[in-house]
């Protein structure tokens, strides 16, 4: 049948859309300002022309897919260095290509060993070649094979796992959605179309339009089914049974923000908090202001997720090897206590889950539910160095747990007098550092040499710190320069993130053990004494190391009061206080500032930044949206879709028509109980199913027979495709006869 050139432009345009969408959506969140995401765009574009001037030549695809394959990538790797940034405009083109190649293995050097990258024109070229393999191959599979799903398969899984990254750009999806059912809808309409025309049938009036109408329909319920989804994964039991099949999405993230650590959003719009294994320098960022948990203590405290022990000159990580262990409820973690420490506990309701991260104050040892720990198998004194702590049920809206922490009450008088006779493990894992800059290291040795104590050498480095501007609007540091190098000595100003990572860092140049913690500030608290925790509240901090009274917190972040220190009296304290009925969360109720012990909100911060926003932290480049678990349930349907599509077509690639469609009807025969007999001839075969097929029994007869003069002839079958037209008739026969077939009587 000719295809009409209106149809053909409108199965462009639709296809355009399918492939565009995640190109789209990548460009308009702006990662780097040096680059340009948009040019994904043109690439995807040219892979579909390309696609579909190959799908209309008369060459096959084993002869032109190696060429577009290689030629492609070529073409790629020639614009990426067209448009790499820094490099002189007269350079040539050999000048930018070793560049481009430098930049390439500095990338797999620092990824082999276990640092994080930062070079965001890497994630571009990635980008920019898969944009091209699904324009391209979408363009021939829509034009040579009429068929939709090679490009609505790939770019729907691109464009979901964008969304699991950056959830506002659900807007994409919905296009996505619309424009991939009317191509599907109209490719399949133009293949009934040309069953029809070749056995003389008439076309009902106003089909195409009715068709039309019906991809369309189904397109909007898909919409609606999807926007309707969040509230469907509210509910607890949906939720916790999909939430365990997205702790392998927790790995996933914390490997694709150590591959692609220098990525940030650029859009004038709010993240969302979030925690991994892995802590980046980033640039500009601000978080929403979104209630995220509630929770009720005996003081006001910082609320602790997770703990990086090993700095990579680029962030931070929580470095292998690490003990996945399960802590029954009740179970404590605590071994032999350090001194002048006391217990709290706190209840803390979930608001708005962001993964399944547990928090509490200082050092959590004790929860009331069952708890995954990540944990250091060599702490001193038989304790449980615990890095994080995971719900092994998925954390919902409305969940509730209790955590009893370990809080020093060390006064200062008591940490000077600590001596520095640090456990090995402590000095094996929270002392090592990269090579950094001379200047960093002699900055410290400035600040510390005249201090006669570890304790006033921590304050100094603090005192030291908290005199620089703190300010969310930074730059993020150019690949190849140290983070805190860069934050010291370029920057000079920064947030808690940059500020957190310089005390560690300083400190252990000078042979004192510290890491980098971060989770959440107090928050503000409640007409009822609790705490409302927000996005914005997410925040990091330093903690360093006396023996023997353990991990102490310090604040390095300017315009933030420090840390009190204790009396020194354990008893001055109530070590557990009476449990209580968790308080329905309401964040209208009268909000009063309070000041904590460990933090205070200020009444003003430095470089005119609000309270709230100056204890805030940047989200890691992946955080959980409450749509990840739908997301990997669809993505597990879409594998074992293209699994049972490759056990279906396995072994007919190349194969005459006449062996495809015989081969696909005994298969679906069989399938739906009327297999094929050893003792069965094509021809035999074919007229036992056709007699259980009365309605397509000539079709049914036809493949066979076809098959036979092919198979036993050793010739080419003389009716071209006509096998293949004949199969579609048998297929849908057989589909409406599911549990009813059976060779039984034969």
């Amino acid at each position: 049948m000719r295809r009409d050139a209106f149809s053909e432009l409108v199965n462009t345009i639709l296809l355009a859309v399918v492939v565009l969408a995640p190109a789209w959506a990548i460009g308009a969140e702006h990662l780097d300002p040096q680059l340009s995401f948009r040019v994904l765009s043109w690439v995807a574009l040219v892979g579909i022309f390309v696609g579909m001037v190959c799908a209309y030549s008369d060459l096959a695809g084993e002869v032109v897919h190696p060429f577009t394959i290689v030629g492609g990538a070529a073409g790629v790797f020639y614009l990426i260095t067209r448009i790499m940034p820094d490099v002189p405009p007269e350079a040539s083109f050999h000048e930018r290509l070793q560049e481009l190649i430098r930049q390439i293995v500095e990338w797999f050097s620092v990824v082999i060993a276990g640092g994080q990258a930062t070079n965001n024109l890497l994630f571009l070229l990635l980008l920019a070649l898969v944009a091209w393999y699904i324009g391209y191959f979408g363009g021939w599979s829509v034009f040579r094979a009429r068929s939709a799903w090679w490009p609505v398969t790939a770019s729907a899984t691109a464009l979901t796992l964008i969304l699991a990254t950056f959830p506002d750009l659900y807007l994409y999806m919905l296009v996505e959605l619309v424009a991939a059912m009317l191509l599907i809808g109209r490719l399949n309409l133009e293949s009934r179309q040309m069953n029809w025309q070749l056995h003389g049938l008439r076309q009902a009036n106003g089909l195409t339009f009715r068709a039309f109408r019906a991809s369309l329909a189904l397109a909007l319920a898909l919409v609606i089914l999807t926007w309707l989804a969040p509230a469907a994964l509210a509910a607890r039991a949906f939720s916790q049974q999909l939430g365990q099949i997205s702790r392998p999405w927790e790995q996933a993230q914390t490997d694709f923000n150590r591959l692609f650590g220098g990525l940030q959003s650029q859009q004038d719009q709010a993240s969302l908090s979030g925690f991994g294994r892995t802590m980046s320098f980033h640039g500009s960022f601000h978080l929403a202001d979104t209630p995220v948990l509630q929770i009720q203590s005996p003081r006001p405290e910082y609320w602790r997720a997770a703990v990086f022990d090993t700095y990579t000159g680029h962030g931070w990580q929580s470095s292998d090897p690490i003990d996945q262990q399960y802590i029954p409820a009740g179970a404590s973690m605590l071994g032999l206590p350090d001194q002048q420490r006391f217990e709290i506990a706190q209840q803390i309701t979930v608001l708005q889950p962001r993964g399944n991260y547990l928090v509490g104050a200082a050092q959590p040892f004790q929860f009331d539910r069952a708890v995954s720990a990540q944990a250091y198998p060599d702490a001193p004194g038989g304790q449980v160095d615990l890095i994080a702590a995971f719900a092994t049920q998925s954390l919902v809206s409305g969940s509730h747990y209790t955590v009893v922490s370990d809080v020093s009450t060390a006064s200062e008088s008591q940490l000077r007098t600590s001596n520095q006779a640090y456990p090995a493990e402590v000095r094996q894992r929270y002392l090592p550092l990269p090579p950094v800059p001379e200047r960093v290291h002699q900055l410290a040795i400035q600040l510390t040499e005249n201090q006669p104590d570890t304790y006033d050498k921590a304050v100094a480095v603090e005192s030291y710190l908290r005199s620089m501007p703190y300010s969310l609007d930074v730059p993020p540091p150019p690949p190849g320069q140290d983070g805190v190098d860069y934050f010291l000595f370029n920057l000079k100003t920064g947030y808690c993130d940059y500020f957190a990572s310089a005390m560690a860092v300083m400190l252990r140049s000078v042979g004192i053990p510290a890491r980098v913690v971060s989770g959440y500030a107090t928050g503000t608290q409640q007409g009822d004494g609790s705490y409302i925790v927000k996005d914005s509240d997410s925040h990091s901090w330093t903690e360093v190391y006396f023996p023997p009274y353990g991990w102490v917190s310090f604040e390095p972040s300017g315009g933030w009061p420090t840390f009190q220190r204790g009396s020194g009296n354990q008893s001055a304290v109530t070590p557990m206080p009476v449990p209580i009925t968790q308080p329905q969360p309401s964040v209208n109720q009268s909000q009063t500032q309070v000041t904590p012990t460990p933090t205070a909100t200020p009444t003003s911060v430095p470089g005119g930044i609000s309270p709230t926003v100056a204890a805030t932290r940047p989200p890691p480049s992946v955080d959980l949206h409450p749509l990840l678990p739908l997301l990997i349930f669809l993505s597990l349907l879409i594998g074992l879709a293209l699994l049972a599509w490759y056990l279906w077509e396995r072994g007919l690639r190349g194969k005459p028509a006449a062996v495809v469609a015989y081969a696909k009807m005994t298969r679906l025969a069989g399938l739906l109980g009327f297999g094929l007999r050893p003792t069965d001839t094509p021809e035999e075969y074919g007229r036992a199913l056709g007699r259980a097929l009365p309605d397509v029994s000539a079709s049914v007869e036809n493949i066979a027979s076809e098959y036979a003069r092919y198979r036993f002839g050793q010739q080419h079958p003389s009716e071209g495709n006509r096998p293949l037209r004949l199969w579609r008739f048998v297929r849908n026969s057989l589909l409406r006869r599911i549990g009813r077939l059976s060779r039984s009587g034969r």
